[in-house]
């Protein structure tokens, strides 16, 4: 006999977890929750520092998918890890933990016309999930069940980087979440008590089992069965077997930027050109599945001390014991955290509205591959362009599941991506020559004293730029009557009902800034629109602006 169940999640990852909480919480609804993925509950992803274990190629917990050729960075395949367990990329990530701009959301309403998720709107929901420690005030919560923090103390260098920004003429910003986002400050990181703050930690394994809610892992989607113009179940393996069940209420893809677009197109759902190229019978000609797809690159500034004061000390064997022994113990030391604890926000132009560069500083010299050197020391500034001009699209490779699609961010297609970038390299250099760092400063590796003209710059770009993993929008979310929508603004696919998708996929536009504190947002606002709840009230804060 075939399971029904309330509501199926497809993707347990930032997105799907939070629903698969909010969903079953009040006992009255079955949810189905379904991960390709394993059980995240291991010290690789526990443990902050295990970062660099979860994001190697080999990790069982990460995709590591790569873009196609990429025209405007010599053609380079540019990675794209996703994570692959409990918790989706949240167990995988930087674990720095950014909304971005105010402006941000208030352009999604005003610009996109995505009516109701102005920042007003949102702010409510950033508030509802949010354990930021020690800190409540009109513009942050202490309550809430995804625990965020800053580093108390900062090494020389994170230090050096602060005081820097301000030499040049930077503000220092005292929350960064806060009133005001541009210049220098603190970043703050998801974690807390030296786990990891998952998805899956906050929003499952911290809540009491419930009877009504189902995970399974291992599960491979492979598409949405639609009768009559409604979304009834979904099909997926598990093993070597074939299944289905089915929905009375929705199904709710939550499989992430490059996995909802892939299998809505499985199901048949998409570009009836590319179905019918793969021999996929077409259910629904939606063409705007896969396209909108938008990506933070980050290119970077690096230099190289003669002092021991960088991280890289920490990956020598007694050192890495040592950070092992304290985590294990007491959840403590150098690993129980992760490696950016400030940045900056900074305008190209002054006629920017807001800031659209962001900085990561990372008190670490890496090597190729981003593998750091034991035998060195120095840091890394990560520059970038916030809101790019450029669109790319998620494709299908084949119609076989297991084949990973086709990625194609089209970096750098605009003269202005260009600029921005080369602005932000510069700002960055010049900051990393202030009067703070001369104590560390013994030469420039990257991109070396010998960049100075903007072509230079270019053909350092082309080399060097790399993503800094925040693929978002293929499913973009609009109003009724916007021809680049594929879901409305209740994240309900247009054309056939019973499916919505919640994730990244829905996002009209990047926001300024690392964006899983963005998309746990956006599945908090949409659980309360599934369960048909008043939608939290808005809150009008103020916030800096510019111009």
């Amino acid at each position: 006999m075939m399971q029904n169940y309330d509501y199926v999640i497809v993707g347990a990852g930032t997105a799907g977890c939070v629903l698969a909480h909010r969903l079953s919480e009040s006992g009255q609804f079955s949810v189905l929750l379904l991960e390709h993925g394993g059980d995240d509950r291991n010290w690789i992803i526990q443990m902050p520092a295990g970062l660099r274990s979860a994001f190697k190629p080999t990790s069982k917990f990460n995709y590591w998918f790569k873009t196609t050729p990429q025209k405007h960075l010599n053609n380079r395949e540019i990675d794209q890890p996703r994570g692959k367990a409990l918790g989706g990329s949240s167990a995988i990530n930087g674990m720095t933990f950014l909304r971005g701009n105010p402006r941000d959301y208030d352009d999604w309403a005003d610009v996109e016309g995505c009516t109701g998720w102005s920042f007003a709107d949102c702010l409510p929901y950033f508030k509802k999930y949010e354990r930021r420690d020690g800190m409540a005030n009109d513009y942050r919560n202490d309550s809430g069940v995804v625990g965020v923090k800053a580093q108390d103390t900062l090494n020389q260098l994170n230090a050096a980087f602060l005081d820097a920004g301000q030499q040049v003429g930077h503000a220092l910003i005292p929350d960064v979440n806060g009133f005001s986002q541009e210049g220098v400050s603190r970043f703050e990181m998801s974690v807390e008590g030296g786990y990891r703050s998952t998805s899956a930690r906050a929003y499952i394994h911290s809540q009491p089992k419930r009877s009504n809610l189902t995970i399974k892992t291992g599960v491979k989607v492979l598409r949405v069965l639609v009768e009559n113009g409604r979304a009834v179940g979904v099909e997926f393996t598990k093993g070597r077997r074939t299944q289905q069940v089915r929905t009375s209420h929705e199904v709710i893809l939550s499989a992430g930027t490059f996995a909802t677009p892939q299998i809505l197109m499985l199901s048949g759902i998409g570009p009836e050109d590319q179905l019918k190229s793969h021999g996929i019978p077409v259910c629904l000609d939606s063409p705007n599945v896969g396209e909108n797809l938008q990506d933070h690159l980050e290119a970077h500034v690096q230099v190289e001390t003669d002092k021991p004061v960088s991280l890289n000390k920490y990956l020598k064997p007694h050192m890495m014991l040592w950070a092992g022994i304290q985590w294990f113990g007491w959840k403590g030391g150098v690993a129980a955290v992760n490696q950016c604890h400030v940045g900056a926000f900074l305008r190209s132009t002054p006629e920017t509205t807001h800031p659209d560069i962001q900085f990561h500083f990372f008190p670490i010299l890496f090597g190729p591959n981003w593998i750091p050197d034991p035998a060195k020391n120095g840091y890394r500034l990560g520059a970038g362009p916030m809101r790019p001009e450029s669109r790319g699209t998620v494709r299908l490779a084949s119609a076989n599941p297991n084949d990973a699609p086709l990625i194609d961010p089209n970096y750098l297609a605009t003269d202005k991506d260009w600029f921005v970038m080369r602005e932000g390299l510069k700002l960055g250099r010049e900051l990393l020559a202030q009067p703070a760092f001369k104590d560390f400063h013994q030469r420039e590796d990257l991109p070396g004293a010998h960049v100075k003209t903007d072509a230079e710059w270019n053909d350092f770009i082309r080399e060097d730029a790399s993503s800094a993993y925040h693929p978002c929008g293929t499913a973009r979310m609009g109003a009724d009557g916007d021809a680049r929508a594929v879901v409305d603004l209740d994240l309900k696919f247009q054309g056939i009902e019973g499916l919505r998708i919640v994730d990244a996929s829905v996002i009209p536009a990047v926001p300024s800034a690392n964006i899983n504190a963005c998309v746990f947002m956006i599945a908090e606002k949409a659980a309360d629109k599934i369960l048909n709840l008043q939608p939290l009230p808005p809150e009008m804060v103020a916030y800096h602006r510019a111009i």
